[in-house]
């Protein structure tokens, strides 16, 4: 027991720390050298975040001159064309399917609905200055 005693306090007498024998002008010396990395670190910030705006805005412009370039291509002009007929042609067949199935349930489609409600309103409009002039 007395041996691990001794070993506890050797060790505890060797440790120390290099700031306990570190002179006033190297802590000086690394206090500056650390604020001059802040100020570097903090100088690459603003000037990556700079560079990846810049980037941005240079990849979104060529992108948008090769999409230009590609729309004036026949075979994409074509495609464009044939993507616009085809969902004309599929729209035209949902709505004529819609109105089979509205025919077929024998239901009104809603702009049918509303127009009626509004000669219905109309028409109570016109009964009502009919039924004053009677009065009168």
């Amino acid at each position: 027991m007395a041996s691990k005693t001794t070993s506890r306090k050797t060790r505890s007498t060797t440790d120390f720390s290099w700031e306990d024998f570190r002179p006033e002008w190297a802590s000086e010396g690394i206090e500056k050298i650390a604020r001059e990395l802040e100020k570097w670190n903090d100088e690459l910030q603003v000037r990556s975040k700079k560079f990846r705006t810049q980037s941005q805005k240079r990849i979104e412009k060529g992108v948008k001159q090769v999409q230009d370039e590609l729309r004036k291509v026949p075979a994409i002009k074509r495609a464009e064309e044939l993507r616009q007929e085809l969902s004309d042609r599929v729209e035209k067949n949902i709505e004529g399917g819609v109105d089979r199935v509205y025919t077929g349930l024998k239901l009104a489609r809603l702009d049918e609905v509303k127009r009626l409600e509004r000669k219905v309103a109309q028409l109570n409009r016109k009964l009502r200055s009919l039924e004053k002039q009677q009065a009168a």
